[in-house]
């Protein structure tokens, strides 16, 4: 047994680096302003680079540790550590600090999830909370080493000093790593069964194979698609626990109570005889040995309860302290800070990474550990920005309210959700609380992952569309657009769009959806850069209708593939997520133009800014399975069931026969079948109706010209404007779209199309009396205009934004189903190209008042078509709703 503790105790050294390294962030930032007369911003960046590097590391690490041998990885991390610790210390200028500190953070985050990994896999189950925590020990003692040589060993804070010693702790973890052993449990993972007895038997003795039976049946119960396994119904608990454990954990001010410390303004009250900054250092790690000395004494759940207790009552007397009511001690404050230390390192610091390290399945253990440990490091970087953005007292309580706001609500809920794992086994904790995803559960998660990677197209799509609504307030300023030359920039892109959606149906038919989504990506950066580099209307016009062309092949074939892949249990809901990413896309497009309203020539990192999304859909349609209907309809049947087996559909080989029966039963089989034939007019006639209410209720004006209406309602500033946008349009958007996701395969689609168009109604009433009626620029006509738009924005996208898309990507018999939903959506950009391009013009010569009302009354026009036509598709599979059709039945006795 004393052999593990010693392996444990040389791994954990990694944790050195991480705490000294990130004590002296704040030290390395001031010295380097110093020395440079660096700006906050500059001083922000610095820290920031080591923080990017930090959650690339964990990303990386969680992607492919799981291939990668633990004890190299760490040995390797700390030998890198020295080299990139030697190039700070000799860095001459700050962009080479900046470079030399992005590495540091990148082998930072590698080591944070490395190290707990590896201990947790060696560790015998009596010993394994002690022996991981010891990770949590060696950060403390980092922090304390930092704090020493900060204040006492170096001389006028020489950074190249504090580099130097973290250096040399690093190449003394490299050469201790050496002795390690490796990981059984991977070893096993590898194949290398011998290795792994020898590893067991060097650290359990002799009765070492229940071990390796344990080790075995775990991996023996594994899944190919480590991502459908990472996201199964028991791992997602276990992941949002940890999550909140770290989200927690960095909420709860732990970064700015430090850095108060480090000042010494706090202790002013009490003569400690050593310097403060020690003194709560020391504290910090007799702490973090006392967890130690009990984790697997008392156990997990009552440390964890009694940390955020005594934090709750810490923060709440930093706050009392802080408004002077009642008077206290001056002294009060020193004890309230080390008793925040105190009960921060026996529960809250170390119980995230013990409970990462030992809950997740041996599979995706490294996986599944990345996700929780990268928000650990986003929201580290955001709370170590507030620290240092703090200037005032009421900033302070700000800070103090937040921290004690989420310590009291994580109470009860890790009373709930935390579970105690005290003293059992892997193989004991996998049989309580992992279990195998059913098959209906796997194909779920696997279409899932694909419509969530092909949705990317829909960021894009929202971003490029609605992106213009702030950068015409640039443009038209730039090139003197009239009314004229405003709608044609606007609709432009919808120009183009239309083009691109005709003939979508076709190139997918012929090429196949996912090699069609690949080769789009490609025009759509052609045609941002050329918009973004635009010095004249005329190539703006260019390079929007180039990004339109590929737009509308995009915007076609995302819904097509989504149906064609999604069991009819959740195809609403993942035919939602591309609206969602629509939403998120226009949400990303106004906070854009917010930030860089006040930019001169702003509006061409707007339009730049569209090829990132296009570039991510690229590089991740890579990874995407090819439509298996497609490839029915292509008589490729052995690789359709590859696609399937992919999807995790249960029956691979039964599922290819029912659609091959199905495209054979239609009356021309595979033939081409005429776009406008009887037996396709009722649901195209649907569709083309439902993508008119759409598009012609006032979505496009709301979208397109909210910051122009802002301004005609009495807003002057162009940001504000934007300001309002982001919060009426994009907010509360990305809100309704989020809840239509969650309702609209339990309310069905006919339901929701109705809550849409009663608020669209409504809202469009309300515009058209307050334009037409009130006095504009009163603070009360800006409210009630920023009431509509919200009232609006949130029916629009509670209901027609998903429904219409969904419904049109659902009714069409598969022979026809890429022609048609192609010809609906070019339909449907010709309704918005139209509505945008009149508006400016409608606007200016009758007033928005009256256009608000003609909406109202396209809007009114829905309710009897909801009531008479509209089909219910929810539940059904494709197949059900194609022999519909086919049997020539009336469109509503689909219901």
């Amino acid at each position: 047994m004393p052999r593990v503790w010693i392996f444990a105790l040389v791994a954990s050294l990694g944790g050195l680096l991480f705490g000294f390294n990130a004590t002296t962030l704040g030290l390395v930032a001031a010295t380097a302003a110093n020395d440079w007369s660096l700006t906050l911003s500059s001083q922000v960046l610095l820290s920031g680079a080591f923080f990017l590097g930090a959650i690339l590391g964990a990303v990386f690490m969680g992607r492919f540790g799981d291939g990668l041998s633990r004890r190299d990885v760490i040995t390797t991390s700390a030998a890198c550590y020295a080299f990139f610790g030697f190039a700070c210390a000799i860095s001459e200028h700050f962009e080479e600090l900046v470079v030399a500190r992005f590495f540091l953070g990148i082998i930072v985050g590698v080591t944070s999830l490395a190290i707990p990994l590896y201990i947790a896999e060696i560790s015998p189950a009596r010993h394994r909370g002690a022996l991981v925590s010891l990770n949590q020990l060696s950060i403390t003692l980092g922090i304390v080493l930092a704090f020493v040589i900060e204040t006492k060993l170096v001389d006028g804070q020489d950074m190249a000093e504090l580099y130097t010693i973290s250096g040399i702790l690093a190449v003394i973890v490299s050469v201790g790593a050496i002795i390690l052993p490796d990981s059984p449990a991977w070893l096993i993972n590898q194949g290398d069964g011998d290795a792994a007895r020898a590893v067991l038997k060097l650290i359990h003795g002799p009765n070492l194979e229940p071990e390796v039976a344990a080790i075995e049946e775990s991996l023996a119960e594994s899944h190919p698609n480590v991502w459908v396994e990472l996201l199964e119904p028991s791992n997602r608990k276990l992941l949002g626990i940890g999550t909140l454990l770290f989200a927690v954990q960095q909420l709860s001010g732990i970064n700015f109570v430090l850095q108060l410390a480090g000042d010494g303004s706090l202790f002013a009250g009490l003569d400690l005889g050593w310097d403060p900054v020690i003194v709560v250092g020391l504290v910090n790690l007799f702490s973090t040995l006392l967890f130690v000395l009990l984790v697997d004494r008392l156990g997990r759940r009552p440390l964890l309860l009694t940390g955020l207790v005594g934090l709750a009552i810490c923060l709440a007397g930093l706050i009392l302290q802080s408004t002077g009511a009642p008077p206290l001690p001056e002294a009060f404050s020193a004890w309230l800070i080390l008793g925040y230390v105190f009960f921060f390192a026996i529960g809250l610091g170390p119980l995230p990474w013990l409970f990462v390290a030992e809950m997740y399945p041996l599979p995706v253990r490294g996986l599944s550990m990345s996700i929780p440990i990268t928000v650990n490091w986003l929201i580290n970087a955001v709370m170590v920005v507030a620290a240092l953005s703090v200037d005032s007292p009421d900033d302070t309580l700000v800070i103090y309210g937040v921290s004690l706001a989420t310590t009291v609500l994580a109470i009860p809920l890790f009373i709930v959700l935390y579970p105690e794992t005290r003293r059992l086994r892997f193989a004991q904790i996998r049989r309580t609380w992992h279990r195998s995803g059913t098959a209906n559960e796997r194909n779920e998660i696997a279409a899932t992952l694909a419509t969530t990677v092909v949705t990317i197209g829909g960021i894009f799509f929202g971003y490029n569309l609605t992106v213009i609504a702030g950068a015409l307030l640039q443009i038209r300023t730039a090139f003197a657009l009239t009314p004229f030359s405003s709608g044609l920039v606007v609709s432009s892109v919808l120009v183009g769009a239309i083009i691109g959606s005709f003939v979508s149906g076709h190139l997918a038919g012929a090429f196949g959806r996912r090699h069609m989504l690949m080769t789009t990506t490609v025009v759509l950066i052609v045609g941002t850069a050329v918009s973004g580099l635009a010095d004249s209307v005329q190539s703006l016009v260019l390079g929007r209708l180039v990004t339109g062309l590929a737009t509308g092949v995009t915007a076609s074939i995302v819904p097509l593939y989504i149906t064609e892949i999604s069991p009819a249990s959740i195809r609403g809901r993942l035919n939602a997520i591309q609206n969602l990413a629509v939403g998120i896309g226009a949400l990303i497009a106004y906070g854009t133009n917010t930030l860089l309203m006040a930019v001169p020539q702003g509006w061409r990192a707007m339009l730049y800014l569209g090829s990132v999304p296009a570039l991510l859909l690229g590089i991740g349609a890579l990874f995407l399975p090819e439509s298996p209907r497609w490839l029915i309809a292509q008589c490729r049947y052995s690789t359709a069931e590859r696609m399937l087996r992919k999807l995790c559909v249960a029956n691979p080989t039964e599922t290819v026969a029912q659609i091959k029966a199905s495209i054979e039963h239609t009356p021309a089989g595979t033939r081409m079948i005429p776009l406008f034939s009887t037996t396709i007019r009722p649901p195209l006639m649907i569709g083309l109706a439902m993508v008119f209410f759409q598009e012609c209720t006032g979505i496009i004006i709301v979208t397109y010209y909210s910051p122009t209406i802002f301004q005609a309602c009495g807003v002057s500033d162009p940001t504000t404007a934007s300001l309002l946008t982001t919060i009426g349009v994009g907010g509360f958007g990305l809100a309704m779209t989020s809840l239509s996701f969650l309702l609209v395969d339990r309310l069905g689609r006919r339901t929701q199309f109705l809550m849409g168009i009663l608020g669209v109604l409504t809202s469009s009433i309300g515009f058209g009396l307050i334009f037409g009626a009130f006095p504009q620029g009163a603070p009360a006509v800006q409210v009630l205009v920023l009431l509509c738009f919200i009232l609006f924005v949130s029916s629009f996208s509670l209901s027609l934004a998903s429904v219409c898309g969904m419904v049109v990507s659902e009714i069409f018999p598969q022979a026809v189903r890429d022609r048609a939903i192609g010809f609906v959506i070019a339909f449907q950009l010709l309704c918005g190209m139209a509505a945008s391009f009149l508006f400016p013009m409608l606007a200016d010569a009758l007033g928005l008042s009256l256009v608000f009302f003609l909406n109202a009354a396209i809007a009114a026009l829905a309710l009897p078509f909801w009531f008479f036509v509209m089909p219910e598709t929810r539940g059904r599979s494709l197949e059900a709703i194609e022999e519909h059709w086919l049997a020539g039945q009336s469109p509503a006795a689909l219901r």
